[in-house]
């Protein structure tokens, strides 16, 4: 287990759900089920070894047991300009394809 997984961070930066275009217009939401309300992504420094991590939050809804779960996938970044680039280049599933998460944290809702 990292010391990362412990959930001890600060946040750095909160991203906007809905990242725009230049002329303002909602580029994407984060997925394709998200109306912008259960995404969100920010930037996380672990308060143990300082490590940086772009957290991407969403919650899934499972219909065969009626509850919901949020997932926050923890991603390394090198720096703030790199998170930046990253969270305006990917979607929430080009994300999840372009990299791997570190680890990943469940909570049942």
């Amino acid at each position: 287990m990292f010391c990362c997984e412990n959930e001890d961070f600060d946040i750095i930066k909160e991203y906007d759900s809905m990242p725009k275009n230049q002329d303002g217009s909602i580029r994407w939401f984060l997925f394709r089920w998200d109306d912008g309300k259960n995404g969100v992504r920010r930037l996380a420094r672990c308060r143990a070894c300082g490590k940086l991590y772009l957290v991407q939050v969403y919650r899934l809804h499972k219909f065969s047991k009626r509850r919901e779960t949020l997932f926050e996938d923890y991603y390394s970044v090198k720096d703030e300009q790199d998170a930046d680039y990253i969270n305006k280049t990917y979607t929430g599933i080009e994300l999840e394809h372009k990299m791997k998460p570190i680890f990943q944290l469940q909570k049942k809702m």
